[in-house]
């Protein structure tokens, strides 16, 4: 691992807590520093015209809810791995877009999913988006909530199940 560095993406959903404790857990095997980031989109940067805007377009309210967000994140994480070097960004732009820029280099980039929540198998923006195209090796964490426990599997091995590795250039 020549940069040492683990990026995790919080965005406040209840799946993303098992993102960051994998995350987390991975980094202090690892011996890295984890960066947990947060991105969000600042009033105007709409992808349509004829989107309608946030219902609350305040500008110093919508970056203070973000970053409650993020606080949330670290603080679980510094509760539940109180030694790890842990980094904080917020980040305005599009998630998609911003966290593979912050990802890019790194050792690894985790991300959550609740895909199976959502009963289709349907995957969103960033995770695709960030799989698609990598930054750096991807891992990608399914939330473990309100899933049946694996007698007999341990919960790693579940975990590793659905990590991957992208290759590093873009098509």
């Amino acid at each position: 691992m020549e940069d040492r560095r683990i990026v995790v993406g919080a965005d406040g959903t209840p799946g993303c807590a098992d993102a960051l404790l994998w995350a987390a857990g991975e980094a202090e095997r690892a011996g890295a520093r984890l960066v947990v980031v947060h991105a969000w989109d600042a009033p105007g940067e709409r992808q349509a015209p004829y989107a309608p805007p946030a219902w609350h377009d305040d500008l110093p309210y919508r970056r203070a809810g973000a970053a409650a967000v993020l606080d949330r994140a670290v603080a679980l994480l510094r509760d539940a791995h109180p030694g790890l070097r842990v980094e904080r960004r917020l980040l305005t732009g599009r998630p998609e877009v911003t966290l593979a820029r912050a990802a890019r280099g790194a050792a690894l980039l985790v991300l959550g999913s609740a895909a199976h929540h959502a009963g289709d198998g349907r995957l969103g923006m960033v995770l695709l988006s960030c799989l698609r195209w990598p930054p750096c090796p991807v891992t990608v964490v399914p939330s473990r909530s309100g899933r049946p426990s694996h007698a007999g599997v341990t919960p790693d091995a579940r975990l590793l199940q659905y990590a991957g590795a992208g290759d590093h250039e873009a098509p």
